[in-house]
């Protein structure tokens, strides 16, 4: 794993993208964007960042269809994918359908934009921690193996 953890920010609004690449860097991690769904499975096949941030409501393809794309894909099945949702259906049930799904499609957890920032971070930092420990029991067992 990288020194800093990267975070890939899929959104298509450049605002969103800025605020939220302005506080996680703050908080210590690398970011890197995109604006679309497709520039966001290819960059996360190229980079193979430690967590994507991926948007639900987007032009060229939603969000779900995108980690559903990412779960997939043998390059990029394991890397961890938060859905970052916006105000959207303002109908309880359309939301809690829209999380369900994506969190049986993969997703580590389903989070409000109007989160506050802060929350966020820590919510990324123990993903980073837990993804640091995996990686080391995994590289235990395989040195053990050896």
């Amino acid at each position: 794993m990288r020194e800093k953890p990267l975070i890939l920010i899929v959104d298509d609004e450049p605002e969103i993208r800025e605020v939220v690449k302005t506080k996680l860097e703050a908080s210590g991690f690398e970011t890197k964007e995109a604006s679309r769904g497709a520039e966001g499975i290819k960059l996360a096949q190229e980079l193979k960042p430690d967590i994507i941030l991926l948007d639900i409501v987007m032009p060229d393809m939603d969000g779900v269809e995108v980690l559903f794309k990412l779960k997939s894909d043998q390059a990029t099945k394991d890397i961890k994918v938060f859905i970052f949702t916006g105000k959207g259906d303002p109908r309880p049930e359309i939301i809690d359908v829209n999380r369900k799904f994506a969190l049986e499609s993969g997703a580590v957890d389903f989070i409000r934009k109007e989160i506050e920032l802060n929350e966020l971070a820590a919510k990324l930092q123990k993903t980073i921690t837990e993804l640091r420990q995996e990686n080391s029991a995994k590289r235990k067992k395989e040195e053990s193996l050896k």
